[in-house]
């Protein structure tokens, strides 16, 4: 039986996407699929997709479909997966090449439902590693799916939602009652190549109320109410503000404004709830500022901080 499924979706990425299957081919576990998903990319991506099909025709699996999102592709993949477990890593990022080997033999040993690892954003000019691996809930790591695998199990029944950002916060509120048993390795083992470009650094303000779309598609699957409390203070009341907040458009003082509006109507007591008490002083005051419509003092103290942090 193949032992994992790494899916991989493909848009735009002709420059990326070499340096990624790469990293996929030379994974020191060798029991492994690697689906490569090419969402109607306008480039010539498919050239450099081809060739490693051809290279690796027993390893390597192409599709092209029309676009849809990132989300479509990451599900057709999921449909043809025959491994154990699903890795997914975007087509302009890498892994190290321990990330297979260690994660599913620590799958393996403890029985895990999902293994988690930590991050590294590569910069031009700079590395920044992300510690994703201290969390008492699996609400309170990154969402993304990159740095995970998965039972390949968990995902029946359940699927990303297509043209929308935030896919990856959607699909993991859905697995999280699925969710038994979880395994962390403190290592960076997924690579993201940081562009201007990519989703959570350009400068559509407006694409960010996918957010509400995203926790609304899932906010049945999260039966405990401090759990969905939480993911809108989290996710929206502060991560979401923030981000808008650094944009320069005309369209980001609206959407800041029905981001705030919807922060009022689903945690308008916030300060009640039992998570509140362990949220950090930092994040309450941010939390306050945003709220309070005050973004911009927020934005002004992140930036202090950001300052301080680089001297």
């Amino acid at each position: 039986m193949i032992k994992i499924s790494i899916i991989v979706p493909v848009w735009n990425v002709y420059d990326y996407i070499g340096a990624c299957l790469e990293s996929l081919i030379n994974q020191s576990e060798k029991n492994l699929e690697v689906i490569v998903v090419n969402d109607g990319s306008p480039d010539n991506s498919q050239e450099i997709i081809d060739k490693y099909v051809e290279k690796y025709p027993n390893k390597v699996k192409s599709f092209i479909k029309e676009n849809g999102g990132q989300g479509s592709a990451r599900n057709l993949g999921i449909k043809h997966a025959k491994g154990k477990y699903l890795s997914f890593v975007d087509s302009d990022d890498f892994i190290d090449k321990d990330f297979i080997k260690k994660m599913v033999g620590l799958a393996e040993k403890d029985n895990a439902d999902v293994v988690v690892c930590d991050m590294v954003d590569l910069y031009k000019d700079k590395k920044i590693y992300h510690d994703c691996t201290h969390f008492d809930s699996i609400l309170k790591t990154t969402p993304s799916v990159c740095n995970k695998i998965f039972k390949r199990e968990l995902f029946e029944g359940i699927e990303f939602k297509n043209k929308i950002w935030y896919e990856d916060l959607n699909v993991m509120l859905k697995l999280v009652s699925k969710i038994k048993k979880i395994s962390v390795i403190h290592e960076g083992y997924y690579i993201c190549n940081c562009r201007e470009t990519s989703t959570m650094k350009n400068n559509n303000s407006e694409k960010n109320l996918d957010i509400i779309t995203a926790i609304e598609d899932s906010k049945n699957y999260l039966k405990d109410k401090n759990d969905y409390n939480y993911v809108v203070f989290n996710h929206v009341l502060i991560e979401t503000i923030n981000r808008v907040s650094l944009q320069k458009n005309s369209q980001k003082k609206e959407v800041i404004k029905k981001i705030t509006k919807y922060c009022h109507e689903n945690i308008p007591d916030y300060c009640n709830f039992p998570f509140y008490k362990n949220v950090s002083k930092n994040r309450k005051i941010i939390a306050w500022l945003n709220y309070h419509y005050l973004s911009s003092f927020s934005k002004l103290i992140l930036g202090i901080k950001n300052v301080i942090k680089k001297g």
